[in-house]
């Protein structure tokens, strides 16, 4: 046997092998070769053991009248295991098919025999239990082994040791360690099947590996260099569809469905798909960012409500008591709610994240809402924010500032060149005289200073958690995560964040929109389709967290749905277009 380093290929086998192994649970009836099954308990019969004691046994289940007994139990145990759980996490559970031991054309449980090599076995005086270590061995290499023969594996772990073992005759001091289904894959996913379906994700190996003592970081650079569960490598321009665009519209062009049927939400599927660069897309720990600041223009008195009220309006989101906070909890959401420039001392109030640059913007009816220093921070302060959610893949947005439907108007005005007439709207739910207010203001601003960009108008006439909603859209698209807008305000913002850096709006999706008149007119501008039209004008985000559960939903029906081959199903076809759906 070759004892020197391996080739790049069998290296790169090696490391598919492992890359690739996957926990299968649908089989083809196709008999396994005898030889190909004598190959596999072969580099099963070869794995290491301590004191080479060699604990393992491996029984061949073919009897159909045995398997279904061991079937019968596990659908006991199953429906036993699922009362764990309670609502969706139930309802999630009992969806994971874990049938396999009919299908498969066979059953393999492996054994050990703790007697094997008497009371003293070399290596085994302090720790007991390196026989059962040994014999987990034996099952890595033969599922290595089935992967580079092509042949799946399942691994059933709802069994009672008790009933294995009698049902399967084994003596007093064996002991079943896993009993395993084999046979040709229906289909072997790209990812394991719990992480598809949302029930659990793979850890970043940094944070499972510790240096010295449990517990403490291991800072080696090279770590982020393993060949396994590598992060994926950074999205390239749109010159071709990327590979795992292609995998994803190929697996939802195969989904048990007619093609095209569940509309936009096939297509939300397929934008996270390309987002995030892999075939099944994730909406991991969503987040909704609440930026809250006051705005001097309100002294013009261009809002139904008095300037407090955007106080009061964030200890009712700290509270949970706010609309916003019902929605949140409902489709388990996360919210922060973020301090850029409230005019009020909010003390030691709990849950706060407090960037507050200053208190409240200037009135840019009479001078510059902020200055450029003002700026930077505001737009700081929404990358900060973004940054405390690392592990969040969708983020929604939203604001409270009373007053910033006028700001946001004068902004969206002085970048577009729109007329203030056309821009202006009820924004809370004005009066004809507030709104002659609201437009009298921007005029005035309009004939004091003029903005010679986007990033000029947000400095001007734009409001603090505007400026901090453009940071975080910024922030958020170049992590690579999909951002999900709100109203008017929030959508504003986008446009800034366009001009500043137009690539940002491939990772951008408007949640609604809203009842504020030039609302509709800014998406269009965007060119993004609104996911939901419910005439909403409340702002603080209730618009983007409706519309999460949308990208939740698609997320689930690209993960959770079955291909016609994954469920043995033959596909519809229409002689008229060449078999198409």
């Amino acid at each position: 046997m070759p004892t020197g380093p391996f080739s790049a290929d069998e290296r790169a086998g090696v490391y598919r092998a492992i890359s690739s192994r996957r926990d299968v649970r649908n089989f083809r009836p196709d008999p396994i070769p005898e030889a190909v099954l004598w190959r596999i308990l072969g580099a099963a019969h070869q794995a290491p053991s301590v004191g080479m004691m060699q604990p393992w046994d491996f029984t061949l289940v073919r009897d159909r009248g045995v398997r279904q007994s061991i079937y019968d139990h596990f659908r006991a145990v199953n429906e036993r295991a699922a009362e764990v759980y309670s609502g969706d996490r139930q309802a999630g559970y009992r969806a994971l098919k874990l049938q396999g031991i009919l299908d498969a054309p066979l059953n393999l449980l492996v054994s050990c025999d703790r007697r094997r090599g008497g009371p003293h076995v070399l290596g085994r005086f302090t720790m007991r239990h390196m026989d059962e270590y040994s014999t987990c061995l034996a099952v890595q290499n033969l599922w290595l082994a089935a992967r580079a023969e092509g042949i799946g594996v399942g691994w059933l772990s709802l069994l009672e040791p008790e009933f294995i073992a009698a049902r399967l005759g084994l003596p007093e001091g064996v002991i079943p360690v896993a009993y395993l289904t084999l046979g040709y894959p229906v289909h072997l996913p790209p990812e394991p099947m719990l992480q598809s379906t949302g029930w659990a994700e793979r850890r970043p190996l940094r944070d499972a590996v510790f240096e010295e003592r449990f517990g403490e970081a291991c800072t080696s650079a090279a770590l982020s260099e393993a060949p396994i569960a590598a992060a994926p490598p950074p999205r390239q321009p749109d010159v071709a569809e990327s590979p795992a665009l292609a995998a994803a519209r190929a697996r939802q062009d195969a989904l048990t469905k007619p093609r095209g049927s569940l509309g936009r939400l096939e297509a939300l599927a397929l934008m996270l798909a390309e987002l995030q660069g892999r075939e099944f897309p994730s909406c991991r720990a969503p987040s909704l960012l609440l930026f809250a600041a006051d705005h001097g223009v309100a002294a013009e008195g261009v809002s139904a409500y008095l300037a407090r009220a955007t106080a009061q309006m964030v200890y009712q989101y700290l509270a949970g008591g706010a609309a916003v906070n019902a929605l949140c909890r409902q489709h388990d959401v996360r919210l922060l709610v973020a301090d850029v420039g409230v005019d009020h001392d909010f003390g030691e109030a709990s849950g706060l994240c407090r960037h507050k640059v200053r208190r409240g913007t200037r009135n840019f009816v009479h001078e510059p809402a902020m200055t450029e220093a003002e700026l930077d921070a505001a737009l700081a302060a929404g990358a900060d924010v973004v940054g405390r959610v690392a592990d969040s893949e969708v983020i929604a947005l939203g604001e409270m500032g009373i007053g910033n439907t006028t700001a946001s108007a004068a902004v969206l005005a002085a970048i577009t060149g729109l007329p203030v007439d056309e821009v202006v709207g009820a924004g809370t739910g004005i009066s004809a005289g507030t709104w002659q207010r609201k437009r009298e203001a921007i005029v005035r601003a309009f004939a004091r200073h003029q903005a010679r960009d986007a990033t000029e108008a947000l400095r001007q006439f734009g409001g603090l958690e505007i400026a901090a909603l453009v940071g975080a859209i910024e922030a958020a698209a170049g992590s690579g995560r999909l951002v999900v807008l709100d109203g008017f305000i929030t959508s504003v913002a986008a446009l800034v964040a366009r001009e500043r850096r137009p690539e940002v709006m491939r990772y951008i999706v408007a949640g609604h929109v809203s009842a504020e008149r030039s609302h509709r007119p800014l998406l269009e501008r965007l060119g993004t389709v609104p996911l939901l039209d419910l005439e909403l004008r409340l702002g603080e985000g209730s618009g983007a967290v409706l519309a999460v559960s949308l990208v939740q939903s698609a997320v689930r029906l690209m993960r959770e749905m079955r291909t016609f081959e994954e469920a043995n199903l033959e596909r519809p076809s229409d002689p008229r277009d060449g078999g198409a759906r």
